[in-house]
């Protein structure tokens, strides 16, 4: 039997709603490492944001930055920054319009200004660690993705550069990352590291974020949480976030 790869989302997907690992996630962790399956993250969190869930469970693999980094056994096997003219033109851009935006390092974020009361309970929904106010960061430092806080009728404030994408990841904030890479890009770097072919790696996730790697994956798994257009990319359905999902969609395909 060749090498396999099991990926999580983390918000919604390994986390319930509540934020916690679910006994029924943890023991299935559990499961597919005593069968020496490897288990990864593939995350819009940097790894900051990220540690908390890596140490829980004790992880070697993580894809983070919505794949513009992959880890293999903690050693970085991919990278992807922003290029910094227009990272310079999107914050002059968000300046004019007025716009929080937070720029993110591997171990970091960087507040361009100091955040709104409404960025900061943008940010308080998935606990994000204390910011590091340094309007100039990048233009000296490399940048893997941005966070920017603003509504969907605010969009046609901002220039669009060309080499990102913007994906929303809440009614107030969008993801800003390259437009080539996407979670499943990291993916296939990581599992090209550990030796895993492409139909062996398992993905679940929830998220706008999780499109590409639930339809690239060998077996894409989507949350019962996950909206119906994610789902859609997905060849299965799990039970919610609340409810067991990572547990049931590992079951019904055999792997525990």
């Amino acid at each position: 039997m060749g090498a396999k790869l099991a990926v999580f989302d983390i918000d919604d997907t390994l986390l319930d709603t509540n934020k916690k690992l679910l006994p029924s996630t943890i023991t299935s962790i559990e499961k597919l490492k005593q069968q020496e399956i490897n288990v990864a993250i593939a995350t819009g969190r940097n790894y900051a944001m990220a540690k908390k869930v890596i140490q829980e469970l004790d992880l070697r693999d993580f894809v983070l930055c919505n794949g513009s980094a992959a880890f293999a056994n903690h050693e970085q096997v991919y990278r992807h920054t922003l290029s910094r003219d227009n990272m310079i033109k999107l914050i002059d851009s968000a300046d004019q319009a007025n716009l929080d935006i937070v720029v993110e390092s591997i171990d970091g974020l960087h507040a361009h200004r100091h955040p709104s009361l409404g960025t900061q309970e943008v940010l308080e929904t998935f606990r994000a660690p204390e910011l590091d106010y340094a309007p100039d960061y990048h233009l000296t430092h490399d940048v893997y993705q941005a966070m920017m806080f603003y509504t969907v009728d605010q969009d046609k404030l901002l220039i669009h550069p060309d080499e990102f994408s913007f994906v929303r990841f809440h009614d107030r904030g969008v993801d800003v990352i390259p437009k080539v890479g996407s979670k499943a890009q990291g993916i296939a770097k990581l599992a090209a590291a550990l030796n895993v072919a492409p139909a062996d790696v398992v993905a679940f996730g929830d998220g706008q974020n999780d499109r590409e790697m639930l339809a690239s994956a060998g077996i894409g798994i989507a949350m019962g949480n996950a909206s119906d257009e994610v789902k859609t990319h997905a060849d299965r359905v799990t039970t919610d976030c609340n409810h067991d999902g990572i547990a049931n969609g590992l079951k019904a395909i055999g792997w525990i």
